[in-house]
């Protein structure tokens, strides 16, 4: 793929859209001036993570990448963003409303969902919040863990304007230990409105 998409993808990655839409998604990366780089690795399933999370325009961001790259995933997000012509969107693109006031049963229903799709691609923003946050909720490394899938670390620099798909983040089994090292690989990178 072309500028402004420098990515690697698997031959047989899920797809959501064909050319068009993809083209669609390139524009508005290129009329913003965002770039989307990175590889996506072989693993039929994925949880991918998303950060830092300090913005509305993250998502419109978000949107223009998924369309560019025309893969398929999943994503949750607040069931009141879910109206109009923008959950319309939400929901074409692979949005799935929670309720955050009974969102306790949510990793064993992601962790469902790994269970029963041979091919799946899982997007969490591990922040929980746009609001500055200390310590992330560890929601996302209970999913890997009973999952048994990789997490692999997206980043939305504002300071390069680049997403960037970046490493497979290594877990230890120890839920302190690896939000920490998480956190910490966010750390070079620049939210909208603040440092994660």
């Amino acid at each position: 793929m072309g500028y402004p998409v420098k990515v690697q993808l698997p031959e047989d990655a899920p797809m959501m859209c064909g050319p068009f839409l993809q083209g669609v998604g390139r524009s508005m990366l290129r009329l913003s001036g965002w770039t989307l780089e990175g590889r996506v690795p072989n693993d039929k399933k994925i949880l991918l993570i998303a950060a830092p999370h300090t913005s509305n325009w993250d998502w419109i961001i978000g949107v223009g990448g998924l369309l560019a790259l025309g893969i398929k995933l999943t994503y949750i997000a607040k069931h009141s963003l879910f109206k109009g012509p923008v959950g319309w969107m939400m929901r074409v693109t692979g949005g799935v409303p929670i309720d955050r006031g009974s969102a306790q049963g949510m990793v064993d229903e992601i962790v469902d969902q790994f269970s029963k799709n041979e091919r799946l691609y899982y997007l969490i923003a591990p922040e929980g919040t746009r609001k500055q946050v200390e310590r992330w909720k560890s929601g996302f490394l209970r999913v890997a863990y009973k999952a048994e899938v990789p997490i692999l670390m997206v980043s939305f620099d504002y300071r390069t304007k680049c997403i960037l798909i970046g490493e497979t983040a290594v877990l230890t089994g120890e839920i302190d230990t690896d939000l920490a090292a998480v956190q910490n690989y966010y750390q070079q990178f620049q939210g909208k409105n603040h440092n994660s």
